[in-house]
């Protein structure tokens, strides 16, 4: 469970020392007049993935997110599903993502601004055999930049990030530390 990720070592310290961060950023950083709802899309990279994943599937081809959150000044809470094809067992398998995170914006100027996100996952990894489907809890941490195009449509923005998943993939014979990275490029609009 989402839970067992704590024990990893260092995970408990460092997720202290995040939360101070975040909070002591979060205080420091002046609000800006964005808030409310918005809907997002994102096209990423071939994800790398570790040693361990790359021992029982290959990325094939890009991944895609869709995302959706809701903002009050600097932090959004944000939900979203990615999706990419691997080779697995000689054959195209889906992996999903699903996530809930926090997003911290800090603005730089001039529309821009930098974020970092942080969050826990669930990840599916689908063989079509209950016996040896693949299921696992994670977390997955990343960083961009977005621009706010606010000078053309309010509450929509144009964003660059990247973000590392990493989570446990089980079934019950075995059990596999996967860890992926992707590069995305997307969009938001508010609702």
């Amino acid at each position: 469970m989402a839970c067992g990720v704590l024990a990893f070592p260092g995970m408990k310290n460092g997720l202290l020392v995040a939360t101070g961060l975040a909070t002591a950023l979060l205080a420091s950083v002046p609000a800006t007049a964005s808030a409310g709802g918005y809907l997002g899309l994102a096209l990423g990279s071939e994800p790398g993935f570790n040693d361990n994943m790359a021992r029982i599937a290959s990325p094939l081809g890009r991944s895609l997110r869709g995302l959706a959150g809701i903002r009050f000044g600097n932090l959004s809470l944000e939900g979203a599903l990615n999706g990419f094809t691997v080779v697995a067992a000689n054959v195209d398998r889906n992996v999903y993502q699903a996530s809930a995170a926090l997003k911290l914006s800090v603005p730089l100027g001039n529309d821009f601004e930098a974020f970092g996100r942080a969050g826990l996952e669930r990840t599916w990894l689908n063989y079509d055999d209950p016996r040896i489907d693949r299921t696992g809890d994670g977390f997955q941490f990343g960083a961009g930049f977005e621009y706010r195009l606010n000078a053309i449509l309010a509450n929509a923005s144009l964003f660059i990030d990247y973000t590392v998943h990493r989570t446990t993939l089980e079934n019950t014979t075995s059990r596999v530390d996967a860890t992926s990275r992707i590069w995305g490029l997307g969009f938001t609009v508010g609702i």
